[in-house]
Order: C-alpha cells, then structure tokens, then sequence
C-alpha cells in the first residue's frame, strides 16, 4: 500500500469517526450518513484525499549547478 493510499485511509478514518461521534450524540443513522458525504466532500475539495497523483512538476526542486 502507497502511502498517499494510507494518507487517504487515515482521513477516511477520521471522517467517519467525527460522523459518528457526531451521530451518535443526535442518535441518528441519517445524520452519520449526510455527515460522512459532506465531510468526504469537503476533504477532497481541501486536499486532503487525493484521487490522482500530484503532477510530476520539478518546478518546486533546486535544480543542480553546472560549473
């Protein structure tokens, strides 16, 4: 498993945990649901869950001196 699959695993997790604590608290299976879509939603808008690989951009890295 990749870690960018882990990552996504883990926040996957941690959705569902803070829908069902929230959930739980209103004692309802339709909340933890709705709650689980928003939240899912709101992280892959964020970032946070990728779908795809970044782009493989090297923009970002130093780039070597010719001497």
């Amino acid at each position: 498993m990749s870690a960018r699959n882990k990552l996504n695993q883990a926040c996957a997790n941690g959705v569902m945990l803070v829908a069902g604590l929230i959930a739980a608290c209103a004692e309802s299976w339709t909340v933890f649901i709705t709650l689980t879509v928003i939240f899912t939603v709101l992280s892959i808008h964020a970032g946070d869950i990728r779908m795809s690989p970044r782009p493989n951009d090297c923009s970002g890295r130093r780039q070597k001196r010719r001497e």
